[in-house]
């Protein structure tokens, strides 16, 4: 595997859940990636503002700012960072919603492991061909 930078992909994941925090860092964890949260919308945007990770794990349905807000603030910030919505609402309206806005991908919990990596990968492979791979 040659790469550029010998860092590991980081994923921030905001989510008001504990669980499916604690979850995705230690699937992501384990797969190799590092892996930073944020339990509201509020600490995602200083996140990303400041460091921004490689992808994001975006919730919909969080107090305050809600993850259609925090979405279009993190693209405003950075329009080629990729975010994929993970919420409990399955609901078409707003996944083509969030698509239009810029979303990654719309996954609904609750999911597979194996698949949300995939989108992940795919994610992470769309930002590394739009940043043009120099190196």
């Amino acid at each position: 595997m040659s790469s550029v930078t010998s860092k590991p992909p980081r994923i921030l994941v905001v989510d008001d859940d504990s669980a499916v925090v604690d979850l995705m860092r230690q699937f992501f964890m384990n797969a190799g990636y590092r892996v930073e949260f944020a339990h509201h919308g509020g600490d995602a945007l200083t996140l990303v503002q400041h460091d921004p990770p490689d992808v994001v794990l975006l919730d919909v349905t969080m107090p305050g700012m809600n993850g259609v807000e925090v979405l279009e603030r993190i693209l405003a910030l950075h329009a080629a960072l990729p975010v994929i919505i993970v919420t409990a609402r399955s609901d078409r309206a707003l996944a083509a919603q969030t698509r239009a806005l810029g979303a990654f991908e719309y996954v609904t919990k609750p999911f597979e492991f194996a698949y949300l990596a995939q989108v992940v990968n795919r994610a992470l492979t769309r930002a590394g061909e739009d940043a043009g791979e120099v190196g």
